[in-house]
């Protein structure tokens, strides 16, 4: 994407790839925000009190999400365990944690020398969640799933003994919305894909870019309707 320029003589710095991605992905939700209806407001919170009302069942959850750290594509692994309203409002509590090996050589300062040194990344973040599958017809069903997480992130190395030291460590506060489709082909499974964005905060820097695009691609199993067939 080229980068915007002025009247002027000078030209303005181009922006990092996720930035430009994350100004899009705000610009989409402002315009969706200001095409909602006051109605379809108030319907939405209606529906969400309807399913609060009805009984709920326990659910667990693991799942892999696809992303970007640095430009480099990642994998992040995480579990959760929540509740289930009627099928279309969960909520609860995950762990989220990087399944990619990111490593990159970085300085490092010891017994008063300087050497460089294999880093590896590590980032781990406990998120509640809620989610609500907003329609359904048939096969078809689209979900806006939200989490809210916090936890720590790290560069970590070998030091001269062999121990594994961190270089930098920080705490991490992470937003991720996403919107997911899912087209259930068989009483057991479904196709699921969605995309999003994690925005990353913290309190020092660990010299990697963190807030990124993040997306979904798999197959989805019902292991509940698994098991309630075999118990028949």
């Amino acid at each position: 994407m080229l980068a915007r320029t002025t009247h002027r003589s000078h030209h303005l710095p181009s922006l990092p790839r996720p930035l430009l991605l994350l100004r899009l992905f705000l610009r989409l939700l402002l315009v969706l925000s200001l095409l909602l209806p006051l109605s379809a407001s108030a319907q939405l919170v209606d529906s969400l009190g309807h399913f609060l009302h009805l009984r709920p069942r326990w659910t667990l959850g693991v799942d892999t999400r696809g992303s970007f750290i640095s430009n480099r594509g990642v994998s992040v692994a995480g579990v959760r365990v929540g509740l289930e309203h009627g099928g279309r409002l969960r909520y609860g509590l995950g762990y989220q944690f990087l399944l990619t090996q990111v490593e990159r050589d970085r300085p490092v300062w010891e017994d008063g020398t300087e050497r460089v040194v294999p880093t590896r990344l590590r980032l781990g973040y406990v998120a509640p969640y809620i989610s609500y599958t907003f329609l359904q017809r048939r096969r078809w069903s689209m979900a806006i799933p939200v989490q809210v997480g916090v936890g720590r992130g790290s560069l970590l190395y070998e030091d001269l003994d062999g121990d594994r030291r961190p270089l930098q460590r920080t705490t991490l506060w992470v937003y991720e919305p996403l919107m997911t489709v899912q087209y259930r082909f068989w009483r057991y499974a479904a196709f699921q894909f969605g995309w999003g964005y994690r925005l990353v905060a913290r309190s020092k820097g660990l010299d990697e870019q963190l807030t990124a695009p993040i997306y979904q691609l798999g197959l989805r199993l019902f292991t509940r309707e698994v098991v309630e067939d075999l118990r028949r």
